[in-house]
């Protein structure tokens, strides 16, 4: 073992899992098998873990890892050629595809985001490459996080939107489809479920007060009628319950005001939703036309 693999094995054994890089400018230059093993460890690792549906998964372990692995291609480091991100790339789709069978596709989803920044910064140095399975991918897995309410979807979007223009693919989908998301992106389709989160809160506030007012109109309707069958002064009778007549009267309009409030969020809420089911309608249209374009564009893709 020469000096530069003793470092490298020194590195990468510190960290809590032993091939971990602790420190990607301590590395020295390496050669690309070198890489290609570090990265091949990294990625045992990350297949192993989302495949295992019995175990609870650290995702955040799994985005710093993942983090590390695009850090380290980043870097002058790696060395890495055409062949070997070839390997890599082929071996990262092949991790990911699972998860369009997993039933459990939650940490797929919620790591989608670095999977998707390995595949920009790949993609940036080696354009030569076939993304239209990368870019499949890419899409189901921003729909998926929009669907679970996961807010690094538009992360996906952004590093999708940032891959390579040599790209053919990317040529395809930027002019046909990504700027139509980009569209909803500019009129804020990412508030959408901060926004209805807000008014279900807003109706749940109301809802309460209503049950309120109704409980103290009781009472006080109870109270009025006990008072009316008792014997009283004739001057105070009719002061007494005049003013209390007008405060039932006074929260019973209370409560019409709120429930007409409450049909006009209820109303806003719905339009929120339908603009939600829009837009997931539409990432779907999205992918699966980009998908029939890719296939008539090249017979190879499946």
């Amino acid at each position: 073992m020469d000096n530069r693999t003793q470092t490298q094995t020194q590195v990468v054994t510190n960290g809590i899992t032993p091939f971990r890089i602790n420190s990607i400018e301590q590395l020295p230059t390496l050669a690309q098998d070198e890489s290609c093993h570090i990265i091949k460890q990294y990625f045992d690792h990350l297949e192993s873990t989302l495949s295992n549906q019995e175990s609870i998964v650290d995702v955040e372990q799994l985005r710093e890892m993942l983090d590390e692995v695009s850090g380290f291609i980043r870097s002058n480091k790696s060395q890495i050629r055409a062949d070997g991100y070839s390997r890599m790339l082929k071996r990262l789709n092949g991790i990911y595809s699972q998860g369009l069978r997993n039933n459990n596709d939650r940490a797929f989803t919620r790591t989608a985001v670095n999977f998707a920044d390995i595949l920009n910064t790949v993609s940036q140095s080696f354009p030569s490459y076939d993304y239209s399975e990368s870019v499949g991918l890419l899409l189901h897995y921003m729909h998926k996080m929009f669907n679970y309410r996961e807010e690094g979807w538009i992360e996906v979007f952004e590093h999708l939107i940032s891959m390579s223009d040599s790209l053919e693919i990317m040529q395809l989908i930027k002019s046909q489809h990504l700027q139509e998301i980009q569209n909803w992106v500019e009129e804020g389709v990412d508030n959408l479920f901060a926004l209805m989160d807000e008014q279900l809160e807003v109706i749940d506030n109301i809802d309460a007060e209503i049950l309120l007012l109704d409980q103290e109109l009781l009472q006080r309707r109870k109270a009025f009628h006990t008072e009316a069958k008792k014997p009283s002064n004739e001057l105070v009778v009719p002061i007494t319950r005049a003013r209390d007549k007008q405060l039932i009267q006074e929260l019973f309009d209370r409560r019409t005001t709120l429930i007409n409030e409450r049909l006009g969020k209820l109303e806003l809420a719905d339009l929120l939703d339908e603009n939600i089911q829009e837009f997931t309608d539409r990432l779907i249209e999205i992918r699966r036309s980009a998908m029939i374009h890719l296939v008539w564009s090249n017979p190879a893709v499946h």
